[in-house]
């Protein structure tokens, strides 16, 4: 129940992103792309979803090891990770404690400069996993909004950008079921 709970909270703050224009274009961003990170070491897993131009969430989140002495977040534009870049300035120091994760882009990196986002050590030059991260295929995988009807964030967003009155109750009644799904 608890990760039904966080993927409707996910899709929200996605949604919210789309609806609101946050960030640059939505495309540029972005937002809503999303991929399985790979365990290569520290039993790191979950999913990683862009959330906007300066966030990234991590659902279903495990990280089992952080011992390792300079362990941060990169991105890269292929998916050779240590040739990447550091997209978020804080340190991870502890093993997972919650089933989601959020990550601030605060390296002077946006969602539009990676394809790829990896837990890398920069001490030991150690992967410890990576996601390559992919527009929703409207299929219904990947996409917080789907739930199994087939379409699209980015359709969803637009369906409704046009009226601010159903905006207001799809927004309340996403809210309300979050409340009691917790």
């Amino acid at each position: 129940m608890f990760s039904q709970s966080t993927s409707v909270l996910t899709g929200l703050a996605v949604f919210t992103a789309l609806v609101s224009g946050q960030g640059n274009d939505t495309m540029t961003q972005k937002i809503g792309w999303s991929g399985k990170l790979s365990s290569l070491d520290g039993g790191l897993g979950g999913t990683v979803t862009v959330i906007d131009a300066s966030t990234l969430m991590i659902s279903d989140y495990t990280l089992k090891d952080a011992s390792a002495p300079a362990l941060y977040w990169w991105g890269a534009t292929d998916d050779v990770i240590k040739n990447g870049f550091r997209i978020s300035n804080e340190q991870v120091t502890k093993a997972a404690s919650t089933n989601t994760l959020t990550i601030k882009l605060d390296a002077g990196k946006t969602p539009a400069d990676f394809s790829t986002v990896g837990l890398w050590c920069e001490r030991l030059s150690a992967d410890f996993g990576q996601a390559t991260l992919k527009a929703s295929s409207g299929s219904g995988s990947g996409s917080p909004f789907s739930g199994g009807s087939g379409s699209s964030s980015t359709s969803a967003a637009s369906n409704l950008s046009g009226s601010m009155e159903r905006l207001a109750v799809v927004t309340v009644g996403v809210v309300s079921f979050a409340a009691w799904m917790i």
